[in-house]
């Protein structure tokens, strides 16, 4: 008999739940990566042709070294959802939730639905989305959709905070240099503008290694 397999082609052909299951593993063997991303219990696994076995796992190790482009819509379960379209204008209550559950793959279905959400009107590439109200009842649906969405939006979101961190500590030092140079700064104001560059350097660097060990572990 014939074993058929499900072979992904792309990280569209995997979902955010399987990565989520796979990265959930402390120290995953072959054994995990083919049965979570091939969709098969061992059974089926310890039944494949065994000299098939090392290209599947060069096949789909290789799937997670291509390019992760940011994706601005997908279809879910017959909805197309788009990605908030101007981050400028991103409420207090978004990015507090965004910046709560994009730090772990474990909640990063969360994080999701809020950066996509239901495409209620469109024109072109031009859309408008549904505004968020905080209810993430919704969220476990984001667990089948495209890791390739996910990886788009999750390095997009990361490059982007990385930016805005490092320009904010140059933007205090420029402001400092400028008090300084009135002479009207206070050694209140200087300390505290010390703290500030420190966390700020500091949230920079545990951002850096999060956005490392998430892309590191396939």
């Amino acid at each position: 008999m014939k074993l058929e397999l499900n072979i992904p082609e792309s990280l569209d052909d995997i979902t955010l739940e399987q990565y989520q299951r796979f990265i959930a593993i402390e120290e995953p063997t072959n054994d995990d990566l083919l049965s979570i991303f091939l969709d098969v219990d061992l059974n089926v696994l310890n039944s494949i042709q065994d000299d098939k076995i090392d290209s599947l796992i060069l096949h789909i190790n290789s799937l997670f070294e291509a390019d992760k482009p940011h994706i601005m819509q997908f279809n879910l379960n017959g909805v197309r959802y788009g990605f908030i379209p101007n981050l400028d204008e991103i409420s207090y209550g978004e990015n507090k939730d965004v910046t709560t559950f994009i730090n772990s793959w474990e909640t990063m279905h969360k994080a999701m639905s809020v950066l996509f959400r239901p495409i209620t009107f469109s024109r072109k590439e031009k859309y408008i989305i549904e505004e968020y109200k905080g209810n993430i009842d919704t969220a476990e649906d984001f667990k089948k959709m495209p890791l390739s969405v996910a990886f788009g939006a999750n390095v997009f979101f990361y490059n982007l905070t990385n930016e805005l961190l490092k320009a904010i500590p140059n933007y205090l030092e420029k402001e400092a240099a400028k008090e300084q140079t009135k002479g009207v700064i206070s050694v209140e104001n200087g300390e505290a503008i010390k703290k500030s560059l420190h966390l700020l350097k500091a949230t920079l660097e545990d951002l850096t290694r999060l956005q490392d060990f998430h892309y590191t572990n396939v």
